[in-house]
């Protein structure tokens, strides 16, 4: 923000200047005086401010006096405020081409009265500009202590909102970096563009993290004071909920560590310390692992915490993201619902449906769903959606999208394999398979594997492993006529099924 200074028109008031005329520039001569100098030497160039009042004899230029159009342009570029001469000694007249040069920039040419010495108009002036700059400070200093008063009896940010709409007269919005109103005074004000608003950035760690929108056409000097002081204590009190807000995360993110990791906390341990950090207890919990390209999954990061954000607010349930290593764990709540009678298999709320979309719109990831569970069994829901992603790779490569009810009937066979004698029955089936692919570095297995997996499909097959359909076919054929394995009925088709199945997990193909 520029010094404060005093307009023209307020100084030609003075009792020094009252026998001052304007020459030319009349229009500009609410233009603001900020500094005072004197003009000495004819190249003033790279010294003009902003502000300045140029006091001349034009004794440096008594012999060009065509300079003094280029000094007035000089001044009107540097956004300066008038040039004042005292033409009587070495100017006899103005010329023309400066007056009219002043008028086509509105920059005040001002004549000074003879015998006033420069030091009394210089000291007149400078002591309005200190005076001025110096109620402006007390002003500054009112409206720090009050708004910052505020912040430190944590009276809300809509307290400070109205009281600097208040000091500004005039509509004011905070919005965050998406656009979302964080607070408006008056507090019911829809933002709505307008050619009037002007915005500020607000910044937090040198970051910028929201943005003070004015509803107002014209800003004095202590309408930017306001406004500087605003900026200030909006960004003590969203660095103040940015630290609280932070430290929540971490806590949650503690406790979700300790709840997926299956420390030995008891179910009361649990709910406790979920109701203190705003995790429902009466909610229905899923965990969602997210996997695959973690540039891909920083870049979409926020997209997906504003998802969640959203449809958490919806059924005022707060759900998390965690980091755990190279995976992004989602603790998904949802509200406790009844089974409506009339349509047993709907589901009244679905988290996957809501993240479909995401993750088809996301490219080299792929996500795995767990059961829903209540709070303080969500460590065997992520230890679900861990093998759903797992299980689901194996058995079909080219989804994304996989839940544990999908892959469970594999989970299980795995399982029953410690205990029952399943190798034998899958050597039996498909033993001689196996061997002539690793004999002969064909591809037999899969390929039976996703043409029943695909009902039978060589154009599905084809996709799944990459080739022509024709060359499906050609294996098909194959394997019949070496191995003589017909699937003419869904018995034999779903025992050859489960046999490979077994055989991809247990090789880990």
């Amino acid at each position: 923000m520029n010094p404060a200074g005093i307009t023209l028109r307020e100084l030609l008031d003075l009792p020094v200047l009252k026998d001052a005329k304007v020459i030319s520039g009349e229009k500009g001569l609410d233009r603001v005086v900020r500094y005072i100098d004197i003009m000495e030497v004819p190249d003033v160039t790279g010294w003009l401010r902003e502000g300045e009042l140029l006091l001349t004899t034009a004794y440096s230029i008594r012999h060009e006096p065509a300079l003094l159009p280029k000094l007035v342009k000089q001044l009107a570029e540097a956004n300066a405020a008038a040039l004042a001469i005292k033409p009587e000694r070495f100017l006899h007249e103005m010329p023309i081409a400066m007056i009219q040069m002043s008028n086509t920039f509105d920059l005040p040419i001002i004549q000074l009265p003879k015998g006033i010495p420069y030091i009394d108009i210089t000291h007149s002036i400078m002591e309005q500009i200190i005076n001025k700059q110096s109620s402006l400070l007390r002003k500054s200093e009112e409206i720090y202590k009050k708004l910052t008063t505020l912040v430190l009896e944590n009276s809300g940010i809509q307290a400070v909102a109205d009281n600097v709409s208040l000091l500004l007269k005039s509509p004011i919005w905070l919005i965050d970096k998406t656009g979302e109103t964080i607070v408006a005074s008056p507090s019911n004000a829809h933002y709505h563009f307008s050619p009037n608003s002007r915005y500020w950035e607000i910044r937090v760690d040198k970051e910028m993290v929201g943005k003070l929108i004015v509803d107002k056409e014209k800003l004095d000097e202590l309408d930017q004071v306001c406004i500087e002081q605003a900026r200030l204590v909006f960004s003590l009190e969203l660095m103040r909920r940015k630290t609280a807000v932070d430290t929540e995360k971490k806590l949650r993110g503690n406790f979700v560590d300790e709840l997926l990791s299956g420390l030995p906390l008891s179910k009361q341990e649990i709910l406790n310390k979920g109701s203190q950090l705003g995790l429902k207890p009466e909610a229905v919990w899923e965990v969602a692992v997210i996997e695959g390209d973690e540039e891909e999954m920083s870049r979409q990061i926020d997209k997906l915490n504003h998802l969640i954000a959203e449809e958490s607010q919806k059924h005022h349930i707060k759900s998390l993201i965690h980091w755990i290593g190279e995976r992004l764990v989602l603790l998904l709540g949802s509200p406790r619902q009844e089974i409506p009678a009339e349509n047993p298999k709907k589901d009244p709320f679905n988290w996957r449906d809501k993240l479909i979309p995401f993750i088809h719109h996301c490219s080299g990831i792929r996500i795995g769903f767990g059961d829903k569970v209540p709070l303080w069994e969500v460590q065997q829901s992520y230890i679900e959606a861990k093998k759903a992603v797992i299980f689901g790779m194996k058995l079909d490569n080219q989804k994304r999208i996989f839940t544990f009810e999908e892959i469970e009937m594999f989970h299980l066979l795995m399982e029953v394999s410690e205990s029952v004698e399943i190798d034998k029955f899958v050597e039996k089936k498909i033993g001689k398979l196996h061997q002539y692919d690793q004999e002969n570095g064909t591809d037999f297995v899969k390929t039976l594997y996703y043409y029943i997996y695909t009902s039978g499909s060589l154009l599905e097959t084809a996709k799944h492993l990459f080739l022509h359909r024709n060359s499906i076919k050609y294996r098909m054929d194959k394997i019949r006529d070496l191995f003589d394995i017909h699937m003419a009925n869904s018995q034999e088709r779903l025992v050859y099924f489960f046999c490979i199945s077994y055989h991809i997990f247990k090789n880990n193909e």
